[in-house]
């Protein structure tokens, strides 16, 4: 049963992903998607992927090009691009000074994405 959660991703603690990529996770409880924001900056390891969660990339701030299915979708702030399922896709930030902040929301849920952000909560706990 999802529980009512409310926060600010200013106040979460950023999950290092790979180089140049950074992310929290919104709203752990929810049970039917999973929604992460993303900090990217301009250089970042790019790594096309697929899966089998469809899902809306949104950008929050800066900009970005955003690959689905070979094409680059330019994407700003108020921006969005939807990824079909097992369709590939990936984010590109270039000559940016400023990172662009990405909301990814995925449908079915990512449990994957839960479970390891509540292990880096966790750590980060024991570490202070």
């Amino acid at each position: 049963m999802s529980i009512i959660e409310s926060n600010n991703w200013n106040n979460l603690p950023w999950r290092h992903l790979r180089p140049g990529i950074e992310q929290a996770v919104i709203a752990t409880g929810a049970d039917s998607m999973t929604v992460t924001i993303g900090r990217v900056y301009s250089g970042h390891e790019k790594r096309p992927h697929s899966h089998p969660n469809e899902q809306i990339a949104l950008v929050v701030s800066g900009e970005c090009d955003y690959y689905v299915d070979g094409v680059p979708y330019h994407l700003t702030a108020g921006s969005w691009v939807t990824v079909p399922a097992n369709v590939e896709h990936y984010i590109h930030v270039h000559d940016c000074d400023e990172p662009c902040y990405q909301m990814d929301i995925f449908t079915p849920a990512r449990p994957e994405y839960k479970a390891a952000y509540e292990q880096f909560l966790e750590e980060q706990k024991k570490a202070n």
